[in-house]
């Protein structure tokens, strides 16, 4: 006999509709009326359905990086950028998260298994005020996508004057995409502002200019904002104003990221800071570090950061940022459990933090799930290098690229399961195998490893219903 008023796996639930959404942008960005009528752009009349739809999870997984090698806004028309906009718009939000707004404005009251199938798709744990949580969500990324865009109009004011057309659309797209830590960059597709917004249209504003720094500095906050968790941002502004009265998940954030921040920036200053050759400047290495958590831009060459430093920017991107934000990664608060768990082990007690200790079960998870990404980056690298790039006509792959292709694909492999999208020079060369694998990067790492095992598993936190156990046995190690 069929189960009635069975619950639809919320996990699989989350998976279908964001690759529904996939497809549909993918399908609209390989339709000809996105593509900019340039004659001399060839890329416009021969790109693949693989790079739309490679474009279409780029921008719902807030990657923010595409393969077309002249960028987003001399290959596609403003339509086709609009749809790249929205496409972020609802990978920033999520997809249960939009509908569940609209749901509560057309119906009075959710129901208790929309509510507790909701707050298990979105890992919101109390599910009697999901609607409320909803909400407030939607009211802070509006809000802050507002002001990040008023505070980019003198930018675009001064590079198109009296265009105002593009000077609204494009301060929009840039906010967009920087609080939602998508980092698409419109005017090139290294998401490199130097070589892009600053120095592709006609030179005028160079990087030595204040609107440069003035742009960098306000994206970059906007991102470390979207990289903050939204219950933090709830905790401290709506709920509890004193910081002696936030909750320990809201302190253990804004430790965790702060102290990530300065550790790693003083790492990549001694690899880069310091080398004899085009040395970075605090200012480069404080944004590289901040946009290495999941937004992707970059105000240093990518290929020019040398190979310490390509390391410290791998294993930031790894972290990530924060739970139920923007960002990417196996996020802070994994981290932040297993140094305490460490910690532990060798002081031989268990070290509470903010006044509060962990389950043994919260550091299995920790220390698994690192687990199981090391091993799926592994695997993706050694594929990528097995699929390899292929020749475009009409481009030339740079030779530094060329010369260090191993190096990349495994530097790839950390930006796309971070969501980061960091530019390496060898995106648009990519064959289609190599595509394939960056993008289950993508969608593993914007959806969450755990999102993928809780199909299979809804009970990986309750114990088994047996009513024995075996005798417990330490066994040699190390």
């Amino acid at each position: 006999m069929i189960k009635k008023n069975k619950l639809l796996n919320p996990y699989l639930l989350l998976i279908i509709s964001f690759l529904a959404i996939v497809l549909l942008g993918s399908f609209l960005l390989s339709m000809p009326f996105v593509f900019r009528d340039n004659p001399n752009n060839e890329w416009c009349h021969v790109g693949s359905y693989m790079d739309a739809f490679f474009t279409s999870l780029s921008a719902m997984s807030l990657t923010g990086l595409t393969t077309y090698p002249d960028g987003l806004v001399n290959t596609l028309s403003g339509a086709g950028q609009i749809i790249v906009m929205v496409l972020v718009q609802i990978g920033g939000l999520g997809i249960v998260t939009i509908l569940t707004f609209l749901f509560s404005i057309f119906r009075r009251k959710l129901q208790f298994r929309d509510r507790l199938m909701i707050s298990q798709a979105i890992a919101f744990n109390n599910f009697g005020e999901i609607v409320q949580f909803v909400r407030r969500l939607i009211i802070i990324t509006a809000v802050c996508e507002l002001v990040g865009f008023a505070l980019g109009l003198p930018v675009f004011i001064a590079l198109f004057p009296g265009d105002w057309s593009h000077i609204l659309s494009y301060s929009l797209f840039y906010s967009v995409s920087s609080f939602n830590n998508a980092g698409f960059d419109l005017f090139s597709s290294t998401n490199s502002l130097m070589n892009g917004l600053f120095t592709n249209n006609g030179g005028a504003i160079l990087t030595d200019n204040w609107l440069y720094y003035y742009f960098t500095i306000y994206n970059g906050f906007l991102s470390l904002l979207g990289g903050i968790s939204f219950l933090v941002i709830i905790d401290a502004v709506f709920e509890h104003r004193n910081p002696r009265r936030w909750s320990s998940f809201t302190k253990m954030i804004l430790a965790s990221t702060g102290a990530l921040i300065v550790v790693m920036s003083l790492f990549l200053f001694f690899t880069d800071g310091l080398k004899a050759d085009n040395p970075m400047n605090i200012f480069e290495v404080i944004l590289t570090i901040i946009n290495c958590r999941t937004a992707g831009y970059s105000v240093y060459p990518i290929s020019e950061i040398s190979l310490p430093g390509k390391m410290i920017c791998s294993l930031m991107m790894f972290i990530g940022g924060s739970p139920l934000s923007t960002a990417g990664g196996i996020k802070v608060t994994t981290i932040f459990i297993i140094i305490i768990s460490i910690l532990s082990y060798f002081r031989g007690k268990r070290l509470p933090a903010f006044k509060r200790n962990f389950s043994d079960n919260i550091v299995a998870k920790s220390m698994s799930l690192v687990f199981v990404v090391v091993t799926i980056i592994v695997v993706s690298f050694i594929l990528v290098s097995l699929f390899g790039v292929r020749e475009i006509k009409g481009y030339t792959m740079n030779e530094a690229a060329k010369e260090d292709l191993l190096g990349l694909y495994l530097f790839s492999c950390f930006s796309f399961f971070g969501n980061v999208g960091f530019y390496t020079g060898i995106e648009p060369y990519l064959s289609v195998g190599s595509k394939i694998v960056l993008c289950f990067l993508m969608l593993l790492g914007h959806l969450g490893p755990m999102a993928f095992f809780q199909i299979f598993q809804n009970h990986l936190d309750k114990n088994s219903n047996v009513h024995y156990s075996f005798v417990e046995e330490d066994f040699l190690i190390g």
